[in-house]
């Protein structure tokens, strides 16, 4: 799991990761000015990180 967070942390638009207890083992905080760029992030980078068995996403929308 440590690997795993480590290598997703270095991912351009991640800001960070935590690993966690419960249903899930690792969350990852990314920040970018377009959806698109996030979705980009999650589909070709993270989920095809070895030992990656599943994502689930939640979107945090920031107002100014």
């Amino acid at each position: 799991m440590r690997e795993v967070s480590e290598e997703i942390k270095k991912l351009d638009k991640i800001q960070e990761t935590e690993m966690l207890t419960g249903p899930y083992d690792i969350m990852a905080v990314a920040r970018a000015d377009k959806l698109m760029d996030i979705t980009n992030t999650l589909i070709e980078e993270i989920r095809s990180i070895d030992k990656v068995e599943e994502t689930t996403t939640n979107i945090f929308i920031e107002y100014e």
